[in-house]
């Protein structure tokens, strides 16, 4: 995997933490001879180790400094099997062995570092990107993978991850998901006490859908993908978008609480309160452009914000001065409706007599 995954494009400066397998020398002990000398193998791995690596015995100190002695055979002494083999031993009785009498020295090769995840054994490949989107050099590291465990070359039994960056915008894009979810609700939960309606709420939170088409849009054109600071203006959206249809509801109930009619409110509204729609959405469009517009460096990661309000609240100022007053005289004229009905249940209906049926006599002559 390490030699297929430079062909990813953006993928550069590879290195695995496994490094080379080194040479070292193991002590594989008879525990029989162990036994029959009064030695076990936490001892006598306790003599190999002070003999080549050496054991602190006490300081030297000399005007006020101290220094370390250390007690270890000479570096002649310690260099092959053999040495390691004629290193003596005392048993319990005092007796000198040689190690080779113990056991056999053997020559193995071994890792000079293993890590480990989760009690796991693990091995990272590690690199950065360069020129390139984070989702696609991910795209290419996951078909490389998918493509090693179809010919057989990963085994099952071992199991290939990626992290790093990309899990932590994964756990990034959650929590801003979540954050946008409290968002709307606690946004509709103020408009609905503000308006006492749960219709006229509902209304407005529409026009976030037409801003995140908006942002889609703009980040489409631009080139750009839908990175953290891209979900961070969405977020932003959420606050500025509905502003413009609070703005227009609230002065259309103002009109009809004056006795207008629901058109006749909605005309006046509209006329009263597009200049300061516009106005809004004009000074926090133009105040996102440069950050829209890469210049310099860093500019790359500031330029989705940037993208995503300027085309978010542009595309929802349009369509929201469409759609809302066509919203607003549906459900107005459907409030109206209910409202007579109601209206006429509640006024008794007064019981009507019928006239009283006389019989004319005969005898009687008009």
């Amino acid at each position: 995997m390490h030699g297929l995954l430079p062909s990813v494009k953006g993928l550069k400066d590879l290195n695995i933490t496994r490094e080379d397998y080194r040479v070292e020398y193991q002590v594989d002990f008879d525990r029989e001879k162990l036994a029959e000398n009064g030695l076990n193998s936490a001892t006598v791995a306790t003599y190999i180790r002070n003999r080549i690596n050496g054991s602190y015995t006490t300081k030297f100190r000399e005007e006020g400094d101290e220094y370390d002695i250390v007690v270890r055979y000479d570096e002649k002494y310690r260099q092959s099997i053999e040495d390691i083999e004629n290193i003596t031993v005392y048993s319990s009785a005092g007796v000198p062995i040689k190690i080779r009498e113990l056991g056999t020295v053997i020559e193995k090769s071994t890792l000079p570092q293993i890590d480990r995840q989760n009690r796991e054994r693990v091995n990272k490949i590690q690199g950065s990107i360069f020129e390139a989107e984070l989702s696609e050099v991910v795209a290419g590291a996951e078909k490389i993978i998918a493509e090693m465990r179809n010919d057989g070359t990963i085994p099952p039994e071992i199991g290939v991850s990626i992290g790093g960056s990309i899990v932590d915008q994964q756990e990034s894009n959650a929590a801003l998901g979540l954050l946008m979810v409290l968002c709307v609700i606690l946004v509709y939960i103020v408009m609905a006490a503000q308006f006492e309606s749960f219709t006229y709420p509902f209304i407005i939170l529409l026009s976030i859908i037409f801003g995140m088409a908006g942002v889609y849009l703009g980040l489409v054109l631009t080139g750009q993908s839908l990175s953290l600071m891209g979900m961070v203006g969405i977020v932003m959206l959420i606050g500025i978008v509905v502003k413009n249809g609070i703005v227009f509801i609230d002065y259309a109930n103002l009109n009809r609480e004056r006795g207008m009619s629901v058109d006749k409110a909605i005309v006046d509204a509209g006329r009263s309160r597009l200049r300061p729609i516009l106005m809004t959405t004009c000074t926090t469009v133009l105040g996102m452009i440069p950050m829209a517009i890469p210049r310099g460096a860093g500019s790359a990661m500031w330029q989705p914000l940037g993208v995503a309000v300027v085309f978010g609240l542009t595309f929802s100022t349009i369509l929201t001065l469409v759609y809302v007053p066509a919203l607003y005289s549906i459900f107005g004229g459907n409030g109206v409706k209910r409202a007579r009905k109601k209206y006429a249940k509640s006024v008794p209906v007064s019981a009507t007599r019928k006239p009283l049926m006389t019989r004319r006599n005969p005898n009687f002559n008009s």
